[in-house]
C-alpha cells in the first residue's frame, strides 16, 4: 500500500512538473518575491536556508521547550518551477522530564509559478509537498509511519516596496495503521513585508491551520509574528530573518516561537 501511494505521488510529482516547465516556456518576465519568515514565498528561486526555532509550550499543565534546527535547499530549474527539501532536527525537553531529541518530518517540495498576471504585479502559484515519516513519535517529534500529502496554492502581490504574499494548503495522510482515525487539515499564511531600505525590510506575518476531519474536526490555531529581516553585508544574496510568534486564538500550539534565519541566494 504505502509503495503504491508513493509510486501515484511521484507520477503526480512528475505530472505537475511538466506543467510548471510549459508554464515556463510561456513566462515573458520574472516577478521575484522576497522570502517571508513563516509562509512559502510564491518564487521559485535557488537557495539554502538554515532555521532556529525555539517553542515555549505548556499543554494541559504540562510545559517544555522545542528547539528545532532545520536546513532548507530550494533549487529553481526555470523561472517557474523549483524543487525543494526541508530536513528538521528537534529537541524537546520538558520540565519534568528528560529531554528527546530526534530527527522530524522531511519533506519534499514542488513549487510552479504562474506569470500570466505579472505586468499587474501579481504571481500565482500552486505545488505539491510530501511529508516523509522520519520522525518519532514516542518523542512526540514528528511520526514515524504517515506520509502526508499536501497540495498547495499561493497567490503573491507586489508594488513598490510592499510585497504581499497569501497561502493555502490542504493536508491528507496516508499509510494509517489499521482504525486509525484519518484527519485532514487546511493550513493558510498571510505575510505582509515591507523593504524599509535596500538592506532593512519589515514583516508582519499570519499563519495558522484549522482540522478538517478526525478527532480535533473544527481545532483552529492562528498566529501572529511580527519580524525584520537584513542584509549585513554588502553581498546581497545573504541576508538574515528574525521574528516573535505569538497566538491569537484560545486554542494554540505555544506560548511562545521565536524563529532565527539565514538565507543564501544564488
Amino acid at each position: 500500500m504505502t509503495i503504491f501511494c508513493m509510486r501515484a505521488c511521484l507520477s503526480g510529482a512528475a505530472f505537475l512538473a511538466g506543467l510548471g516547465l510549459n508554464v515556463a516556456a510561456q513566462a515573458h518576465d520574472e516577478l521575484h518575491f522576497s522570502h517571508p519568515l513563516i509562509a512559502e514565498s510564491p518564487s521559485p528561486d535557488t537557495k539554502v536556508r538554515l532555521n532556529y526555532l525555539f517553542l515555549d509550550v505548556d499543554e494541559g499543565g504540562e510545559k517544555s521547550n522545542e528547539h528545532e534546527i532545520s536546513f532548507e535547499g530550494e533549487y529553481a530549474f526555470s523561472p517557474s518551477f523549483s524543487i525543494e527539501v526541508g530536513v528538521p532536527y528537534a529537541i524537546v525537553d520538558p520540565n519534568d522530564a528528560a529531554s528527546m531529541d530526534h530527527l522530524g518530518n522531511i519533506d519534499v517540495g514542488f513549487k510552479f509559478a504562474n506569470f500570466a498576471f505579472s505586468d499587474h504585479g501579481v504571481l500565482l502559484g500552486y505545488g505539491i509537498e510530501f511529508i516523509l515519516p522520519t520522525g518519532n513519535e514516542e518523542s512526540g517529534i514528528g511520526n514515524d509511519h504517515l506520509v502526508e500529502i499536501e497540495p498547495f496554492f499561493n497567490i503573491g502581490y507586489k508594488r513598490d516596496a510592499l510585497e504581499v504574499v497569501a497561502f493555502t494548503s490542504f493536508g491528507v495522510p496516508i499509510n494509517q495503521d489499521q482504525g486509525e482515525e484519518v484527519e485532514t487539515e487546511m493550513g493558510y499564511n498571510l505575510s505582509f513585508l515591507y523593504h524599509v531600505s535596500a538592506r532593512v525590510s519589515g514583516l508582519l506575518e499570519f499563519d495558522g491551520g484549522t482540522v478538517l476531519s478526525g478527532e480535533e474536526d473544527g481545532h483552529t490555531v492562528i498566529n501572529i509574528t511580527p519580524g525584520v529581516k537584513v542584509k549585513p553585508t554588502d553581498n546581497d544574496n545573504f541576508e538574515l530573518g528574525a521574528g516573535v510568534s505569538f497566538p491569537l486564538t484560545a486554542n494554540r500550539e505555544f506560548d511562545v516561537r521565536a524563529i532565527f534565519s539565514a538565507f543564501y541566494h544564488f
